[in-house]
């Protein structure tokens, strides 16, 4: 399709032709002096949007200098001459026209920001060449008039330099405008919102490094000179804020430092468990009794060892099957197991006689101790039955007869562990410390962070329980220790405050005590045998500082000058030292409100 451009056809028209046409390839037609041979970026600009469209142009020219300016931006490039003449005699099929009132507002745009110049044409398309052409050697030679130019530059480079900036930065500004306008004016017209055809401006792209968002150049709004606005803005500022300053901020700060002396005395002071609150008259204070128990067993290794030669013992239950009268057995009476080991009583013992029921025997019995006739292991038997070998060949070895019921035990010859007396000691040595670790603990937890220990009354006790004694004969046993710790405490502040006021009954009405001042010492306080009263005999300094009346003063002083408060309070015999500062810096005198002045005294450095 063939596009054919008016001389003073402005690019913007071009593009809109151009986008509004449907075909990919399309042919323009561009006279000799054209405006679009005005400004390279006039080029670059067309050459930029047809590529966004996805279309083919190729530039129709009519002269060398017009083609050689296109190709360079990258156009293909023909001449008029070498087109066929149904062609070039073709009539262009225009889809729509720009509407009038578009063109009319472009134009006017366009008068207002510049009045174009019909000789600067050719010096913008030559001044263009010389700038793309002049690091090109064989381009140079190969135009007829090159020598020409390169004279013309080198005559006048500044000018040439500065028109050519001049033109692209006239040339961006008219473009934003243009464009936005178009675009405002194109979206009425057609009663269709549309996205910016064009999204950057060329000539931007050209300037800078990084190319602007052409939408964001359409959408910027109309802007006011904010840098005055701002100036306005702060010069108004400062004038609030220095009337302010004036009218309210005016304050004064007087920091006082008091008069001070020393009260020092002697004082005699009781520590009772039977009160609660301090007794000044009798210079009583509360005392108070904490007391932690702890109780730990362990089992510990005998190391003694000891030859023994024992003999086994146990539990035998003798039965009468024999008759109904008793029967005595004198003491060492044998009794013979199955295997023959012979066991013994220890003393004589009397057997009941049996019972007779329905006609039948039942036999009684009793029980016994017996201990083996030998020592050693082997007589460590299971429960059995025995026999008593006195009666044997006779009718009461049958009806007489014993058997255990557990076995026999503790028979042994040789070393066995037994507990030492030293095993004991280390046992108790031992668990003991770790028990008084352990309750102190116990015991520092239960103290409240305002109590005071009194040292001297910390009482500790222990109690030791052992399942042993020495001799005894065993591999291991058990020691249990159950510690005490007690201690009586006081209040730290109710000593302060029964001292401070004993120093107020020393002073007169327009000093105070300074409690964090005190110093106070005494020896080791006496506690009395049923730990209910302690007695301390102290030794405590303390200063006093002078009253100043701060309300009294701030009316005296109202409206001074700096040189009047000074003098006024150097002649105050209750004040060591005054310093007055004054805000904002420019005051020098006294507020006359009371409330903008404010005394701090500075009991700190003293």
């Amino acid at each position: 399709m063939n596009i054919y451009l008016k001389s003073d056809e402005e690019i913007i028209s071009v593009i809109d032709r151009l986008i509004q046409t449907k075909e990919k390839e399309v042919n323009l037609i561009v006279p000799s002096r054209a405006q679009i041979w005005q400004s390279s970026i006039n080029l670059k600009l067309l050459k930029r949007e047809a590529d966004n469209l996805g279309k083919d142009v190729t530039l129709v020219v009519t002269d060398d200098l017009g083609a050689e300016m296109a190709q360079r931006i990258g156009f293909a490039v023909k001449k008029e001459k070498d087109l066929p003449v149904e062609l070039v005699k073709e009539e262009e099929p225009i889809l729509d026209e720009v509407p009038t009132f578009i063109k009319d507002e472009v134009e006017k745009e366009t008068e207002m920001e510049i009045e174009p110049k019909e000789e600067q044409n050719d010096k913008d398309m030559i001044e263009f060449l010389v700038e793309e052409l002049k690091p090109d050697k064989e381009l140079n030679q190969s135009f007829p008039f090159s020598q020409e130019k390169k004279t013309l530059v080198s005559s006048k480079p500044n000018s040439f330099k500065s028109q050519m900036a001049d033109i692209v930065n006239l040339e961006s500004k008219i473009k934003k405008k243009i464009v936005s306008k178009l675009e405002n004016k194109k979206q009425e017209f057609f009663k269709k919102p549309k996205e910016p055809i064009i999204k950057e401006s060329y000539s931007d792209s050209i300037l800078k490094e990084k190319r602007p968002a052409f939408d964001s150049v359409i959408k910027k709004p109309f802007s006011l000179n904010w840098s005055k606005l701002l100036i306005a803005f702060i010069v108004l500022t400062f004038a609030v804020a220095g009337l302010v300053g004036f009218l309210v901020l005016p304050t004064t700060e007087i920091i006082i430092t008091p008069k001070t002396e020393k009260v020092s005395f002697d004082l005699s002071v009781v520590g009772s468990k039977e009160i609660s609150q301090i007794n000044e008259e009798l210079n009583e204070i509360p005392l108070q009794e904490i007391e932690a128990t702890k109780t730990k067993s362990r089992e510990f290794n005998a190391t003694g060892e000891k030859e023994i030669s024992e003999k086994a013992h146990g539990t035998i239950v003798i039965y009468n099957e024999y008759s109904s009268d008793p029967q005595t057995l004198v003491a060492t009476t044998r009794f013979q197991s199955p295997n023959g080991k012979i066991f013994r009583i220890f003393e004589s013992i009397t057997v009941p006689g049996a019972k007779i029921e329905e006609g039948k025997i039942v036999p009684n019995s009793i029980e016994v101790e017996v201990i083996a006739d030998q020592s050693g292991e082997e007589y460590n038997i299971e429960p059995t039955d025995f026999t008593i070998p006195g009666f044997k060949g006779t009718p009461k070895y049958a009806g007489f007869y014993g058997r255990s019921k557990s076995s026999m035990k503790d028979g042994y010859i040789g070393k066995v562990k037994i507990v030492t007396d030293k095993d004991i000691k280390k046992a108790e040595e031992v668990l003991i410390k770790e028990v008084k670790e352990e309750i102190n603990k116990t015991f520092q937890e239960q103290i409240p962070t305002e109590l005071k220990i009194i040292d001297n009354s910390i009482k500790e006790d222990t109690v030791t329980i052992l399942t042993a004694k020495e001799g005894d004969r065993m591999d291991k046993f058990t020691v249990e220790i159950e510690g005490t710790i007690s201690a009586l405490l006081f209040k730290e502040e109710d000593l302060k405050k029964l001292v401070d006021l004993n120093v107020v009954s020393m002073i007169s009405e327009n000093k105070v005590p300074l409690s964090e001042t005190q110093q106070i010492k005494w020896i080791d306080p006496v506690i009395d045998s049923s730990r209910e009263k302690v007695s301390f005999s102290l030794y405590a300094e303390e200063k006093v500082a002078w009253k100043i009346d701060e309300q009294a003063l701030k009316e005296n002083l109202i409206d001074q000058s700096e040189t009047e408060v000074r003098s006024y309070l150097a002649s105050q015999p209750e004040i060591e030292k005054a310093k007055v500062s004054f805000w904002p810096f420019w005051v020098k005198k006294i507020p006359n409100q009371i409330e903008k002045i404010e005394i701090i005294i500075d009991f700190e450095s003293l």
